[in-house]
Formats: structure tokens, C-alpha cells, sequence
């Protein structure tokens, strides 16, 4: 397969606390990719990095062949990188279709003077832009809450929407981070039919952070291992559940001399 995001020998350090030492990895385009690892691991670390909001105190990110690591986020998502965040960052007084419409934003030509002026330009665009936005909330189930404000959403579909707006912006990899975070086991069925869509339909790649198991067994093609900011496992999920390194990562030391 082709590779799409290659991670190599990233570190980074806060002070005297070194975050993430010498993690590398590869994404090819079209899969499902994980990343787990217990609490403080460094994996929201290493999606920063990423995604354009932390620069590495050292390594290199490549995407499509392109080294981007330290591009900020406005450069990275015209060139194909989204992502989600672990607390959901909507507008809330704004509706869930003008939310949608803000992944679009990077796509219009329009200038100031064409809203100014309400120019042809400026018409077809907004025309287009809603279109395509109320398309992307019928794919993600949220059609009928379009004139809804954000913040009268449950928690699930406030998720949706999120997701539904890194899909407007027509990045090629998506970043999830613990997208089933607060969600209830049937929101949980319904959100990897829709990743599963994503990227079968649409021809998305994925690659998300979960601390769901039995979520992120099912639904990854692939899988990397963080602990204490350094790479222990890669490889399948039927591999990693084997794994005795992240068996002791997230279980502990196991049965030693009588003891757990």
C-alpha cells in the first residue's frame, strides 16, 4: 500500500519532562490506524505534533512525501489533515449546519470584498457550501438538527458533528482523538459503522486514539503501542492483544513470585 503519514524519531520535551522520545510510525492511505496506550502515554502529544498545535523538539512528520512537521493547523488542512479533539471544541450558539459549514472555510475563494459586495462569487459559494454541508449531516445521521444550536445536542451527536466537519474540509487523513470518549455502547456500535463508512465510502484514511478495546480491536487495521512516551508494540490487533509488553503496560508486571 501507499504511504500516506510517516512519523520518524519524533520527540518532544517540556522542561525536563520528555513527552514523547523517538516515536516513529506509518500510516498507509486508505486503512484504519490506531493509537492506544494507558493515561499519559503521549499519544494527544504526538497528534498535536501531527496536527500542526505542537512542534517537535526534534523528528519529522511527512505527509504525501512532504516534510510538514511545525506547519501550523491552517496549512496543514488545505493540504489533507483534520482532525477531532478529546473535548469537543463546537461553536455552541452557533447552529450545527453554519458548524459544519466552518470545514469548508479553507475551500472558498471569496474575499472580503465579495461579502461586502454580496458578489456572484460570494452567492454560489455560500449556495454550494450549504449544500455540501447539509450532504455531509445526512451521511452522519444529524440531518434533521441543522438549525439546532450546537450546544443543544447530547453529547453523541455534539460528536457527529464534529466529525461531520472535519469531513467538510476534504482532508484525506482524518485524526480522531477518543472519539467514543462519553458515549454509551449503542452511540459507541453506531460511531465505528460511521468510521467504517468514512473510509470505505468517502475513501478517508483514519487514524484515532481510543482507550476502547474492544472498539478499537474491532474496527483497526493496525495498530502502534505508546507507554511513557516511547513506541512498545506495533503491528495487527490480533498481535498487540498477544503482546506481553502492552499486556504489562496496562495490567501491570503480572504474577511474579506469588504476586500480582
Amino acid at each position: 500500500m501507499e504511504e500516506l503519514l510517516k512519523v520518524e524519531n519524533i520527540c518532544v520535551s517540556f522542561g525536563g519532562l520528555q513527552a514523547l522520545s523517538n516515536v516513529s510510525l506509518s500510516v498507509d492511505k486508505g486503512e484504519i490506524y490506531a493509537l492506544i496506550g494507558p493515561n499519559g502515554a503521549g499519544k494527544t502529544t504526538l497528534f498535536n505534533v501531527i496536527s500542526g498545535f505542537l512542534a517537535p523538539t526534534s523528528g519529522k512528520v511527512f505527509y504525501n512525501g512532504r516534510e510538514v512537521q511545525g506547519l501550523p493547523p491552517h496549512k496543514l488542512t488545505p493540504i489533507g489533515i483534520s482532525r477531532t479533539f478529546q473535548n469537543i471544541r463546537l461553536l455552541p450558539n452557533v447552529t450545527v449546519l453554519d458548524n459544519v459549514r466552518l470545514g469548508h472555510h479553507i475551500r472558498l475563494k471569496q474575499n472580503m470584498a465579495d461579502a461586502l459586495f454580496n458578489s456572484r462569487r460570494f452567492r454560489e459559494e455560500e449556495e454550494k457550501s450549504i449544500e455540501d454541508a447539509r450532504e455531509i449531516l445526512r451521511f452522519v445521521g444529524m440531518e434533521k438538527y441543522e438549525n439546532e444550536f450546537a450546544r443543544n445536542l447530547p453529547y453523541g451527536h455534539q460528536r457527529k458533528v464534529e466529525i461531520a466537519r472535519t469531513i467538510a474540509t476534504n482532508a484525506e487523513l482524518l485524526l480522531f482523538d477518543e472519539p467514543c470518549a462519553g458515549m454509551n455502547s449503542a452511540e459507541k456500535v453506531g460511531l465505528s459503522e460511521l468510521i467504517l463508512e468514512i473510509n470505505k465510502e468517502l475513501k478517508r484514511t483514519v487514524f484515532l486514539i481510543e482507550h476502547d478495546m474492544r472498539f478499537v480491536m474491532k474496527l483497526s487495521e493496525e495498530i502502534t503501542v505508546l507507554n511513557q512516551g516511547q513506541c512498545i508494540a506495533y503491528g495487527t490487533p490480533e498481535e498487540i492483544q498477544e503482546d506481553p509488553d502492552v499486556i504489562e503496560a496496562y495490567l501491570g508486571v503480572g504474577r511474579k513470585g506469588g504476586q500480582e
